[in-house]
């Protein structure tokens, strides 16, 4: 069976969820809570037929995480008890 084609008819290219994380440096997890929450903004994804997964437009999640820069939080792990 011949691959599913990676462009849409404009010629923009989709990307899957693991190609979103290892491109934006996000985890699946943080990007899952990103598209579960619909005031996020986060893209609609695209369904190929025959598929059950979702592949984002690069344009759109490029956008939007310029829009969103990622805000690593402060790691609590390494401090003594006495600093906090």
């Amino acid at each position: 069976m011949p691959d599913e084609p990676t462009t849409t008819r404009s010629g923009d290219d989709l990307m899957t969820i693991a190609e979103i994380c290892a491109e934006h440096g996000v985890s699946r997890q943080t990007l899952h809570t990103i598209r579960a929450n619909p005031d996020s903004g986060f893209p609609k994804g695209v369904v190929a037929p025959g598929s059950t997964r979702p592949k984002y437009l690069r344009r759109e999640v490029a956008a939007y995480f310029t829009e969103n820069p990622l805000r690593p939080g402060r790691r609590t792990d390494l401090e003594r008890p006495d600093e906090q």
